[in-house]
């Protein structure tokens, strides 16, 4: 492979070496993950110029044959699978330069390496080293021959492209390289199509997921709404499930505008209650496992211990300095935080009494902060300050909290956050608010996200074309529809009407009538018109003339 511009020098070694100004040097990592045996996993170590420190971070490398080799040489190259390590030590050189080693080719392991360089480097030197070590994101947009090669390879294709980070990094690193204002972030597969099948129906449950970062009326959110037992919950749990890339019968998740139907998904987060979390999602086996998937919960049951306390959780936030296009995590929490919580209110419990507030959490000098993070009380959940006291969030508030604090932990340009019943802990009056900061995570993060519930709330906030409506036929048929009225900003009733039929004012009005049927209407109208809704009034006026 031949280069037109001055390059760094580039070493390959299985030892520990001092770089001068304008080296690189690559080093194979042992590992028991094989990518189906080519050990592609390394470390690179670069040290650009004088001006700026040497820095570390891993990389994926992989080989092709000899350009003179024949046909039979090629097959018995690509058949040996030889390692980074076996091919430095056939070198026999304690430190072998490229011309010791067959053509190779590398990619960083995900986004979050690619803005790593570029921020310890700048766009300018970034774009020298990558092109040093044969980056593919640097040169896939190059018509020369090694490109096409290195992405025919087997190891391109099942062991570079085997999980979905790299997948993902290597399809959208390019606006990375730029600076942070340039990274792009409507990559994410916006055209996917989810098909699964249950027991106990007759016919699959399949859904046209269709979202959008631009227009005035975002559309990143989809809602599955429906009446119990027709399949919402597990839907969230297939989707999961054909992410993650499990071998189901029945079950595919398909992109349907490109990339052969592969969806373009970073990682997926899955949040919940515990016992929903449990039931609905499926387990994390993060050794295994060909996506980043985290299955999270909002609140912590009686008998289980948590994994990570707020206050834990908020210093691992505090200490993190990666940034997602131009905002730090941290940056994007008190953003989120904003949204929906009188912020300047908001106070972190110290040991011994004492109290900081979230605004301040992350300010102050080295020392300073490592021994306030050092004495954060895990026991003591996040307070409201009212004049001279603290007063414990409201069960809604503390949603708000969680859910900020454990996205922005975890979520990456291209994530799918998914959620179970959501409404569970909100009031009703609060559901906006929490559709606005996810939607503001979402924005900030070019990340999109899947609801399932029962509350007609979440549907009036996104448009007709993100709600799914479950309903299942007297024939055993299951249909996931579109609704015909615009849901977005429509009445609560008018909605419940459309996705639960008439037995939802059934439910709601059996009582009332067995306690009000020997009265006339009006003086019912008189008492409760102000507590029940126009259709439920309705139906009361209908039962006391027939009765």
């Amino acid at each position: 492979m031949r280069h037109k511009h001055k390059l760094l020098q580039l070493f390959f070694t299985t030892n520990e070496i001092d770089l001068l100004p304008g080296q690189v040097a690559i080093s194979p990592v042992e590992s028991t993950w094989n990518d189906f045996g080519y050990r592609i996993r390394c470390v690179f170590n670069v040290h650009v110029s004088d001006d700026v420190e040497p820095i570390k971070g891993n990389m994926l490398i992989g080989f092709l044959p000899p350009e003179e080799a024949s046909e039979t040489e090629k097959e018995a190259f690509y058949e040996k699978r030889a390692t980074l390590s076996e091919l430095i030590n056939e070198s026999r050189k304690p430190v072998a330069k490229p011309e010791d080693l067959p053509s190779f080719f590398t990619l960083l392991p995900d986004l979050k390496t690619y803005r790593y360089v570029v921020d310890q480097l700048s766009p300018r030197e970034a774009e020298l080293f990558l092109r040093s070590v044969n980056d593919l994101v640097i040169y896939q947009q190059v018509k020369n021959d090694w490109i096409g090669k290195a992405l025919a390879t087997d190891v391109f294709k099942r062991g570079f492209m085997r999980n979905s980070e790299p997948f993902f990094a290597f399809n959208n690193a390019d606006s990375v390289l730029g600076g942070a204002e340039e990274e792009n972030f409507s990559a994410i597969s916006e055209s996917l199509d989810l098909s699964f099948s249950l027991d106990g129906f007759e016919t699959p449950h399949e859904i046209k997921l269709r979202f959008s970062h631009d227009g005035l009326i975002p559309r990143r959110i989809n809602v599955l709404i429906g009446k119990n037992g027709l399949g919402k919950s597990q839907a969230l749990k297939h989707f999961c499930r054909s992410a993650l890339r499990y071998d189901d019968k029945g079950l595919s998740l398909t992109d349907t505008s490109d990339h052969h139907g592969r969806p373009m998904i970073s990682r997926v987060l899955a949040i919940a209650t515990p016992g929903e979390t449990r039931n609905t999602f499926p387990d994390e086996r993060r050794k295994t496992q060909k996506l980043f998937y985290r299955r999270l919960n909002l609140t912590r049951g009686v008998n289980q211990k948590a994994s990570r306390s707020v206050g834990e959780a908020l210093v691992q936030l505090a200490r993190n300095y990666e940034d997602i296009g131009e905002n730090s995590r941290w940056e994007l929490f008190l953003g989120a935080i904003e949204k929906s919580l009188p912020i300047n209110a908001l106070y972190i419990a110290l040991k011994g009494g004492r109290y900081v507030s979230l605004k301040r959490f992350a300010k102050g000098g080295e020392q300073i902060t490592l021994d306030r993070w050092g004495d954060v009380d895990p026991k003591i959940e996040p307070r409201l300050k009212i004049e001279d006291s603290y007063y414990p969030l409201s069960s809604g508030q503390l949603t708000f909290f969680k859910f900020a604090l454990l996205c922005c932990l975890y979520i990456e340009n291209g994530s799918f956050v998914l959620m179970d019943e959501p409404e569970t802990h909100l009031h009703p009056n609060l559901i906006s608010e929490f559709v606005e900061l996810l939607d503001y995570l979402l924005e900030h993060t070019g990340s999109q996200a899947i609801l399932a519930t029962h509350s007609a709330y979440f549907v009036r906030e996104v448009p007709k074309e993100q709600v799914h409506v479950f309903q299942q036929q007297e024939d055993g048929v299951i249909s996931i529809d579109q609704p015909r009225l615009r849901t977005f900003g429509a009445t609560v009733d008018s909605i419940s009407q459309f996705v639960f039929g008439e037995d939802a004012e059934i439910r709601l009005t059996d009582k009332i009538f067995e306690k009000v049927k020997g009265r006339d209407f009006e003086s019912i109208d008189e008492e409760l018109s102000s507590q029940l809704s126009l259709a439920a009034l309705m139906d009361l006026r209908r039962r006391l003339e027939n009765h």
